[in-house]
């Protein structure tokens, strides 16, 4: 006689309200199931001094596409549920660059790294050693994406890279072929080195 096992419980699902290219969580659970647990968004705290989950757009399709979140159309619940192009469609009104950006964020955390967004300068995300704690290490890769039709000026590519160096990170320029698939490129020294293999980061040091 076997033992029944026990279920895994159901991963819930937190509902969202967009704020322009952001999404707001107000619910407490957020912070600990995004935040703690996946490392996605960033906390503030509202005007009532209660702390709000703050969460991007490419953090907010990639819980769309888990099924962890519920975002109303307008924010009303009377409408119908944003489904994963709906918000795609959407949040590209902010950034027609979002889906190849997204494809660079999905691929990057699907290889175990973690991965925050914003820093700067043009540059999208910041990328952890895989088991690092981010909010106490230090980001080893810097990732800025180029694409197709927005060719990247040398001199933005001299003062980024002289800022990764400053900071003692890595800076990759990251693009997104015809087939959607990623690309890493090493930036040292001002020149660009094509050490891309199977697409891994690691290797484009």
């Amino acid at each position: 006689m076997t033992e029944d096992l026990p279920e895994k419980p159901e991963k819930i699902q937190l509902e969202g309200i967009i704020e322009e290219d952001k999404v707001l969580i107000s619910d407490e659970n957020g912070i600990e199931e995004f935040y703690n647990t996946s490392y996605i968004g960033s906390v503030e705290k509202n005007n009532d001094g209660q702390e709000v989950l703050i969460i991007d757009a490419v953090e907010v399709l990639l819980l769309c596409e888990r099924n962890r979140i519920l975002i109303w159309e307008d924010n009303d619940k009377n409408k119908n549920l944003y489904d994963f192009e709906g918000l795609l469609t959407y949040f590209t009104q902010y950034d027609d660059r979002l889906w190849q950006k997204y494809i660079i964020y999905m691929d990057l955390r699907k290889r175990g790294y973690i991965v925050r967004t914003g820093y700067g300068d043009g540059i999208d995300f910041r990328v952890y050693k895989r088991g690092a704690d981010f909010e106490k290490d230090s980001a080893k890769f810097l990732i800025f994406p180029v694409f197709e039709g927005n060719p990247i000026e040398l001199r933005d590519l001299d003062k980024m890279s002289r800022v990764a160096m400053s900071s003692r990170k890595d800076l990759i320029v990251a693009t997104v072929d015809r087939l959607s698939k990623p690309i890493y490129y090493s930036v040292k020294k001002f020149q660009i080195l094509n050490k891309e293999k199977n697409g891994d980061i690691d290797n484009a040091r």
